[in-house]
């Protein structure tokens, strides 16, 4: 059984050395430093992030998402067609996204996160993951001022993605989360859902589909016909019977989100454990994860930290593996 993280972490920490990159932001928008000195400042934070999820135990890490403003803004800059608009709450969360502005047909070069990857790579010891938007996530938050359907935005955004997963490929990813709240949020478009997952699927690189913010209730089982190698499920922010319907998942990874990434009450290793031992009542040991719900980035930074703790330590004791202190 392994442990990993889901989405962003918290870029600013607590006390004022890991405090540098808000300093940095406030600093180039003033003009006193250029874009080379802003960016040292991201690797510099990047690399302390991977070091505190590997600190904590985590056996698969990805590079914090600190480049990114928001889930959807590394895309949005970078491809053709789309644009940054007006400022949008993200879901039910008090964080904003910029909502991207679809003005022609969407392109991609596939190398937006390629040299962050790179570089993530060479400052990490743990195993390292990728992560992109999810398709439906990204069409369904933009303003299309260009597809003539929900289908085709869809499809295209999956298009552009898959261009980046083969980027990632290139780059040394053998693991890309596909974060996609929208998914379970819009439960009707399953079918589309699997059409845009089969293309991303077919760059040859093993993608995890992750779900957050909502449960997965309505469409579990036709997760599990997705051509993805693992499903990310949500147990802790809404009721759910996932717990009872995990033997669904016959050959793939679950990764259970174990651990409220939206809730500063931090979890006991023992409360994490027995959310564990429920998921392992229907999944083997070898094809279950641990993870926080989604993004730490909800969190302060020391919260952040001891709730990796706990879900290290939780997800050891359900193991049955020694628990180091």
């Amino acid at each position: 059984m392994k442990t990993t993280v889901v989405g962003a972490y918290p870029k600013i920490g607590d006390d004022l050395p890991s405090q540098e990159l808000r300093r940095a932001l406030h600093r180039h928008d003033r003009g006193e430093i250029d874009e080379a000195e802003l960016a040292g400042v991201y690797d510099t934070v990047t690399r302390a992030v991977i070091g505190e999820m590997e600190a904590a135990g985590v056996d698969i890490v990805n590079d914090g998402q600190v480049r990114w403003d928001d889930p959807l803004a590394p895309f949005a800059r970078s491809w053709a067609g789309v644009e940054q608009g007006p400022l949008e709450r993200f879901y039910d969360n008090n964080t904003y996204f910029r909502q991207p502005v679809i003005t022609g047909r969407i392109t991609s070069a596939g190398d937006t996160l390629a040299r962050d990857f790179t570089f993530a790579r060479s400052a990490a010891r743990a195993e390292l993951k990728a992560s992109v938007c999810g398709p439906l996530t990204f069409a369904s938050l933009a303003q299309d001022r260009h597809y003539g359907s929900f289908n085709d935005r869809v499809l295209a955004v999956a298009d552009a993605l898959a261009a980046e997963i083969g980027g990632l490929k290139t780059a040394g990813a053998s693991l890309v989360d596909v974060e996609d709240p929208a998914l379970v949020a819009l439960p009707k478009h399953i079918n589309l859902a699997r059409e845009a997952y089969d293309r991303l699927a077919a760059r040859g690189v093993a993608l995890h589909l992750v779900t957050y913010f909502f449960p997965a209730d309505p469409i579990l089982e036709s997760l599990a016909s997705f051509s993805v190698a693992g499903v990310a499920i949500d147990v802790r922010s809404r009721d759910t019977t996932a717990f009872e319907r995990l033997d669904a998942f016959r050959s793939q990874t679950v990764v259970l989100g174990a651990v409220d990434a939206r809730n500063t009450r931090l979890e006991t290793a023992a409360e994490v454990a027995g959310y564990v031992e429920r998921a392992l009542r229907l999944v083997p040991q070898d094809r279950l994860w641990i993870a926080p719900t989604t993004s730490l980035e909800y969190l302060p930074r020391n919260v952040a930290r001891a709730k990796l703790a706990a879900l290290v330590h939780g997800a050891r004791s359900a193991a049955g593996q020694e628990v180091l202190a």
